[in-house]
């Protein structure tokens, strides 16, 4: 027979373990706080619209649908989807998975999405 101080014992060990597990995937962005969605450990999404690309500094700068922006490095490894990296322009809508370091947001992955599209607004 479980008791209720046992019952309560091992309800505290649960939710102090998850508080520890969420507290470790806690990430923060740099450059504001851009309407994100967690996806995966370590990385966040933004959908928004293209304000700048330099493909000579690998710099990409994003606007989220909330006017917010943040700065993102690539790299010529990083994945491309819906077109090529140099057809990227400004206004161009996009959906960018990076990742949070301490010197600067590290994109991951990039997809390009059609013009006019809902989730680039």
């Amino acid at each position: 027979m479980v008791t209720a101080g046992c019952r309560w014992s091992g309800m505290l060990q649960m939710f102090l373990c998850v508080l520890f597990s969420l507290s470790l995937g806690c990430v923060a962005p740099r450059n504001g706080t851009p309407d994100l969605e967690k996806i995966a450990d370590h990385t966040l999404t933004v959908t928004g619209k293209v304000q700048k690309i330099s493909l000579e500094e690998g710099l990409l700068v994003i606007a989220s649908s909330k006017g917010e922006r943040i700065s993102l490095k690539f790299t010529e490894k990083t994945a491309v989807e819906g077109g090529a990296r140099r057809d990227i322009a400004k206004s161009q809508p996009v959906k960018a998975v990076y990742s949070v370091a301490t010197d600067q947001n590290h994109l991951v992955s990039l997809e390009i999405l059609p013009q006019g599209s809902c989730s680039g607004n």
